[in-house]
């Protein structure tokens, strides 16, 4: 069955290669979500025929040890890395966990099959390959670290990607089968280890190959092993080993439609995990299924908390009323571009930005509108050639630093692309900003002279977001751009009017425009998921189960929906806030989590170091009981000065 193919490793002729890998660490946080992104991307920049969608399939599958017993072979150069490395404590690590994974935990004995993910994508070149060309796609992906063969409109480009695959394997070990447009085949193993010695003292790589052509890629179709041929052109990746997460399936298919939908919504694209496909045609359904609302919480680079439905409503209603806007303009520096805005109370006022592969590079907060989702495009060729090289290795961002520097210097046409980006979309979103009517009256500064915050919070309009919950302090408007956002609300807070109670003077009065910006108003936070989540749970919607009680008998926490008010005030020269939390149910032991929220989607634990309910660690409140409806709990931070704050509320169990 194997057709003599068995592990390859070269003697080491250079430095030696340790067990940490930096690639390794920027996948493994969430290795199911990483590796669909990373997937994808490389199939969508292989289309072979642009005018059909490109088809990748996720399927899980079991390989036999006894079908494969000169692959399995692999274990003795673990246990050669383990001894080569004996003093190293990551080595001990790594080492023990593929040799536990690939054994169970009973000696003597062997794990007779081994989970599999199979990658396959269709109407795509495949990869060929040619000894000694170093832009061989095969070589880029598998033979080579660092390396990439992508052309300058491509998603990835730096080769760091297709570490995303080894990280997912708990033996770090990968099988590649590729039919290229030429119809020619070709075949390898690869794994990532450490240098090591065999049973003879000669010093071995890292890098090992299963093959059976010496350590060359197999290119005859008839020499690859029957369960590994292909025939049709493209390529299928198979991770050999799965780490164990719950709900893999609902994983990776969120991390598809956050990355993917405009692919998918645009015909480039069909996905397929286990039998969920995605296509066109069920997009809005398939969204539907699994974020049972348009709303977003945590931070704008928390991808784990992305919801693509508001972005997605964006594209697919434009122009159909009022509150979906489309804006088009030709850039001097990148081209035609265009801006999709969704406008809708509760929305994360986020823009989400994409270029020619239509995958989310990155999602940015702008408040210049409060209530709004929107999308930014940018797929003109020269604009795609230089917003490419603009991001960096993660794919995560457009900066003008990572952009080739000129003569040591940050180049000129990526500061005027990162310009005219800003300008573009701050403009947009000021047009809208003045479409806002009304105006309200507020006294600001009067929370300092109550003595009982709650007068302050009579029946206000609630506002319904999900997961983490912001109270929005007065701040100062800016069209500058700043590392991490563009013409937003900044943390920079404005000096409040002193207002003084009537018998000594008349309370100031300021107006602002109602742009739905509550002052020391009240949030409502609902975390978890069930109807009010972005999963398919059929939880209440009280509690959503973030973990349980484990076999040690250790505390679990339930993330817990609370209403939730903050009024800050002066006494006796201490600043202090008064949290007014409502819940539904009496809740014996909560903790809650006070973060200062900047408006620059940042968010810092300030040591408390006073509070009237519970017990203080660092920025958490612990053992805090909450009785069903309204909770007051007055506390100080350490660098006694006024904050907004977001809030998440735990009950232990």
């Amino acid at each position: 069955m194997e057709k003599q193919c068995k592990w390859h490793f070269k003697e080491e002729g250079g430095r030696d290669v340790g067990p940490n890998d930096p690639v390794d660490e920027k996948f493994k946080g969430m290795p199911y979500y990483s590796i669909v992104r990373e997937a994808i991307q490389n199939s969508l920049d292989a289309v072979r025929d642009k005018s059909e969608p490109v088809k990748v399939d996720f399927k899980f599958s079991k390989l036999n040890r006894s079908d494969m017993p000169n692959f399995f072979e692999l274990e003795k150069h673990i246990i050669q890395s383990q001894e080569y490395y004996n003093d190293n404590p990551n080595a001990k690590r790594l080492f023990a966990g593929m040799l536990k994974y690939l054994n169970d935990d009973n000696p003597g004995e062997r794990r007779l099959e081994i989970p599999c993910l199979k990658i396959s994508d269709y109407n795509t070149y495949g990869m060929t390959y040619v000894e000694g060309i170093t832009t061989s796609p095969f070589y880029a992906f598998l033979r080579a670290g660092g390396v990439s063969s992508k052309n300058q409109s491509s998603g990835g480009s730096f080769g760091f990607g297709k570490g995303a695959y080894y990280t997912l394997s708990p033996i770090k070990t990968i099988l590649v089968s590729t039919v290229d447009e030429n119809d020619k085949a070709f075949f390898q193993g690869s794994t990532i280890l450490t240098t090591h010695k065999d049973v003879n003292g000669n010093k071995l790589t890292a890098y090992g190959y299963y093959d059976n052509n010496n350590g060359e890629p197999v290119n005859n179709a008839e020499d690859i092993p029957e369960i590994f041929q292909r025939t049709e052109k493209g390529t299928d990746v198979l991770i050999i080993g799965l780490w164990p997460e719950f709900e893999i399936i609902n994983l990776m298919v969120k991390s598809v439609l956050n990355n993917f939908w405009l692919s998918i919504h645009d015909d480039k694209l069909i996905v397929q995990i286990d039998n969920i496909i995605i296509k066109k045609e069920n997009l809005e359904r398939i969204i539907d299924d699994y974020f049972k609302n348009e709303f977003e919480h945590g931070s704008a680079n928390e991808i784990e908390t992305w919801n693509p439905k508001s972005y997605y409503k964006a594209i697919k209603y434009a122009l159909n009323s009022d509150q979906f806007q489309l804006f088009e303009e030709e850039l001097d520096t990148i081209g035609k571009v265009r801006l999709y805005v969704y406008l809708e109370k509760g929305l994360p006022n986020r823009v989400s930005y994409f270029r020619t592969p239509r995958m989310v590079v990155f999602k940015r907060t702008n408040r210049k509108v409060n209530g709004y989702a929107a999308v930014f495009i940018c797929d003109s060729k020269i604009g795609n050639d230089i917003l490419r090289l603009m991001e960096n290795p993660a794919h995560n961002e457009w900066k003008k630093e990572n952009y080739p520097k000129e003569e040591g210097s940050v180049s000129k046409i990526s500061k005027k692309a990162e310009a005219a980006i800003a300008e573009f979309i701050n403009a947009k979103l000021d047009s809208l900003s003045k479409i806002k009517t009304g105006k309200k009256i507020t006294f600001i500064g009067l929370e300092e002279y109550l003595s009982i915050p709650e007068d302050l919070l009579e029946k206000e309009e609630n506002s319904e977001f999900e997961g983490m919950s912001a109270d929005s302090s007065s701040g100062k408007r800016s069209n500058d751009i700043t590392d991490e956002e563009t013409g937003m609300i900044t943390s920079e807070i404005d000096k409040s009017p002193v207002i003084k109670p009537k018998i000594k003077s008349h309370p100031e009065i300021t107006k602002e425009f109602d742009m739905d910006v509550d002052i020391d108003g009240e949030n409502k936070v609902m975390t978890g998921g069930g109807e009010n989540g972005d999963g398919n749970s059929n939880q209440s919607d009280t509690h959503e189960k973030k973990g349980s009680p484990n076999s040690q008998g250790e505390q679990s926490k339930t993330l817990i929906k609370i209403d939730f008010k903050v009024v800050a005030q002066f006494e006796n020269e201490k600043l202090y806030h008064n949290l007014i939390i409502n819940t539904p149910t009496n809740v014996s032991f909560a903790e809650l989590e006070l973060l200062v929220g900047a408006d620059n989607d940042r968010s810092d634990g300030i040591q408390l170091t006073y509070t009237t309910v519970g017990e203080t660690l660092n920025n958490i409140i612990k053992k805090v009981p909450l009785i069903a409806g309204k909770n007051l709990i007055k506390v100080c931070f350490a660098d006694n000065i006024k904050h907004s704050i977001k809030l998440k509320a735990y009950e232990i169990h």
